[in-house]
């Protein structure tokens, strides 16, 4: 089970603010813990960002739920009328965010005893307070989480272990006629770690600054999730090749000089890869990207290619055939959508 800095930040400034109200005697104490929850940010950024609209959002509630109180009463419609008018009034200066904290306010002052009214309402009134400025102070400056540093960290790691995993898969692909069995094990912690990085990426969203672009980190994750998923797929081509080579209707010769010069482009083409990989630049300042048809083609490459699957294939003939032909076309698009995106990452300067 995951507990992170928010968690025990706000179980921390639940029990300050219900100390400071025992202190100072300010009762319902539980109020100030009830603010304090609704008020806890998801960092320091947005803490900061939010906490003007906290305050005047309690302001409304506060004065909203007086002025009700004195003039109308505090009876079950009343309740209901203040609550609606705090929403449509957020709604209207689009603090959407503070919604249920103005509500909370405007609640508390408004269920105080009729009889004692007034200094009920100033006392709860206090007690929000002590419970908004406690949320704020400790969200401010005790261990305020750091997402962003963490997140790019992680990807560039990820980015780095998911591209070895696709290339071991291709390579393990070419050789597959050497091998007499394989074994096709799914990359359960390289999985893991992309769902895991997806979490921190969503909760680093709000510490970007301007100029810093998240789609960036998005199409990172993209590739990094595209190569877990093309691996496995030539993986599990891979265990089915190596069988069908040790069954009863494989060919008894050697791999054919024609097939051999097919493998040996798509060697050429993942060593191609890894050269690219290398001048990738993970970072967030960085100009937009180039759209799909922007991106260079190698065309020398895949004409080769070509003219070595039309060669071999006036040579063989039958289902087994057939079916290695498919495979080289799966592990050749595979490569080239690899380098369509590394060359697509180069020209935006997405390095590491």
């Amino acid at each position: 089970m995951y507990i992170g800095a928010r968690i025990l930040k706000t179980g921390l400034a639940v029990s300050l603010a219900m100390l400071l109200c025992k202190y100072w005697q300010m009762e319902p104490a539980i109020f100030a813990a009830i603010t304090v929850v609704l008020n806890m940010q998801s960092s320091v950024r947005r803490s900061l960002r939010n906490a003007w609209q906290q305050v005047a959002v309690h302001m409304i509630g506060v004065l909203l739920g007086v002025g009700l109180g004195l003039l109308i009463g505090n009876n079950a419609f009343v309740l209901g009328l203040a609550t609606a008018l705090v929403i449509v009034l957020c709604n209207k200066l689009k603090w959407l965010n503070v919604i249920p904290a103005g509500v909370l306010s405007v609640l508390f002052i408004l269920a105080a005893p009729a009889e004692q009214f007034l200094a009920q309402a100033g006392t709860r009134s206090i007690v929000i307070f002590i419970g908004l400025g406690v949320a704020l102070i400790v969200n401010s400056v005790l261990a305020p989480p750091r997402y962003k540093a963490q997140l790019l960290e992680l990807l560039r790691r990820h980015f780095d272990e998911t591209f070895e995993y696709f290339l071991k898969s291709t390579r393990a692909f070419v050789k597959a006629g050497t091998l007499s069995a394989y074994e096709n094990k799914k990359p359960e912690a390289l999985i893991r770690k992309n769902a895991h990085i997806s979490e921190i990426f969503e909760r680093a969203r709000e510490e970007f600054a301007p100029g810093e672009h998240a789609s960036h980190v998005e199409r990172v994750l993209e590739i990094c999730r595209g190569w877990l998923e093309r691996g496995q797929n030539i993986e599990a081509m891979t265990a089915q090749r190596v069988r069908r080579r040790q069954g009863p209707g494989a060919p008894s010769q050697e791999i054919t000089a024609e097939f051999q010069a097919i493998l040996q482009i798509l060697t050429e083409g993942t060593d191609n890869l890894e050269a690219l990989k290398n001048e990738i630049v993970i970072d967030l300042k960085l100009e937009q990207p180039l759209t799909a048809a922007e991106v260079p083609e190698h065309d020398e490459y895949w004409n080769r290619l070509d003219l070595a699957i039309d060669e071999w294939q006036s040579q063989v003939t039958g289902v087994f055939y057939l079916r290695a032909m498919m495979e080289v076309a799966v592990v050749a698009t595979e490569i080239r959508w690899t380098a369509r995106r590394l060359k697509r990452l180069r020209q935006i300067g997405v390095k590491h």
